[in-house]
């Protein structure tokens, strides 16, 4: 539990931080925009910046989501081992007390791991839809600026 706690501080904190990052770009773009129509050369790099960040950022986020459920399945195993340990070497009584704790345990690793990792993925998904319509609107930019250019 304490590694899927860690991860998830980590894995959230990356993804608000993206978030951000991806929505301040977008305002200074919109406050500054009809001066960078001018200016090509700084819109195309903007732009493959921006894409070259959010990948790799989509890389570590994607491990990240991935770890989560492999920890919880991780919790699972190791709660039914102590769940057969305590059946193993126990009364009937105990048994079924030890059995319940066994799988309260194994099913609150399971839904920890699956908890962290949804609503992170959704967050990505959320990122990519806004990176994408951030980029549309430099490609948008800069083949209008082209049009209106004189050849």
């Amino acid at each position: 539990m304490f590694a899927i706690l860690t991860l998830s501080v980590v894995l959230y904190s990356r993804c608000f931080k993206l978030l951000l990052s991806i929505r301040r770009s977008s305002r200074q773009y919109d406050a500054r925009g009809s001066a960078r129509e001018r200016q090509l050369p700084a819109l195309r790099l903007e732009r493959d910046q921006v894409h070259e960040s959010f990948r790799q950022q989509r890389l570590a986020l994607g491990a990240m989501i991935a770890a989560a459920p492999l920890l919880g399945l991780l919790g699972t195993v190791s709660g039914m081992v102590t769940t057969f340990e305590s059946i193993s070497g126990r009364s009937a009584e105990k048994t079924m007390e030890g059995l319940a704790r066994g799988i309260s345990e194994v099913l609150v690793a399971t839904e920890s791991g699956l908890v962290v990792a949804i609503p992170a993925l959704l967050m990505v998904h959320i990122a990519s839809r806004s990176v994408r319509k951030y980029m549309q609107k430099l490609n948008q930019i800069e083949q209008n600026a082209w049009l209106d250019s004189p050849t």
